[in-house]
């Protein structure tokens, strides 16, 4: 089989874990395809004091932050407030009472106006975030403070990642944050497959793509796993019928 008949090659750059569960979604409701797991980043619990979340109606923007209190003592059915379906369904497997956003931040801020949830808001995030929800509001007003449980650190790619990148036909790479896409541009500086198609998933995520990759990047139409999971399918079978 030459590169040209290959299948293309998918390349998945999230936390080991996350990368796999995509892989095995994308083997079933994909085009044919080759899946290469390559993290750009791995995720590191931090320590949290249980304290810190007493009495508190909890905040999710990620699964992440569910698995980082997943084992700490809490009071039953603890509220929680998720940014999406995947988040929501992880924090309803843990035991939490679960109310669920529309799929992004923007979402989660604008049900957290308009509802008003009792007590104290505490957002467990990640030490870097695309938005700062804590932050925002508290400016407005509102209670709440954010507790960091998690970091992304950037880890080195395999040495056979490269090669195999410089000899694929088509790449299909989906980026789910805008670390992501700056650490990605980071990687193929210089490098920049002939066939790689970027999927993004926001306008904020392309935004941080430089020129050169961005010109090769399309946008999920929604800012969610199901989304991704589309637009991934669709840039892979655009990539099968290239010659």
């Amino acid at each position: 089989m030459t590169p040209e008949s290959a299948p293309p090659l998918l390349l998945l750059t999230r936390p080991r874990a996350q990368s796999q569960r995509f892989a095995e979604a994308a083997r079933a409701a994909c085009p044919p395809h080759t899946a290469l797991i390559a993290p750009l980043t791995e995720i590191v619990m931090l320590p949290i004091a249980p304290e810190a979340l007493d009495g508190a109606v909890l905040v999710f923007t990620s699964v992440n932050g569910v698995a980082a209190v997943a084992g700490l003592p809490r009071r039953g059915g603890q509220e929680a407030w998720c940014v999406g379906p995947a988040t929501a369904a992880v924090a309803r497997a843990t035991g939490f009472a679960v109310r669920q956003s529309g799929g992004d931040a923007a979402h989660l801020l604008a049900d957290l106006r308009t509802t008003q949830p009792e007590g104290p808001l505490v957002h467990v995030r990640g030490r870097h975030v695309a938005c700062d929800l804590a932050a925002t509001l508290a400016r407005e007003g509102m209670t709440i403070r954010a507790v960091v449980a998690y970091e992304a650190r950037a880890v080195p790619w395999g040495a056979a990642v490269m090669p195999t990148l410089a000899v694929a036909a088509r790449v299909v790479a989906p980026l789910f944050s805008p670390r992501a896409a700056e650490e990605l541009a980071v990687r193929l500086a210089g490098a920049v497959p002939a066939g790689l198609q970027i999927v993004a998933i926001s306008p904020a995520c392309a935004d941080r793509l430089p020129a050169e990759l961005r010109a090769h990047a399309t946008t999920a139409d929604r800012p969610d796993a199901d989304a991704m999971l589309r637009a991934v399918a669709d840039a892979l079978s655009q990539a099968a019928r290239k010659p």
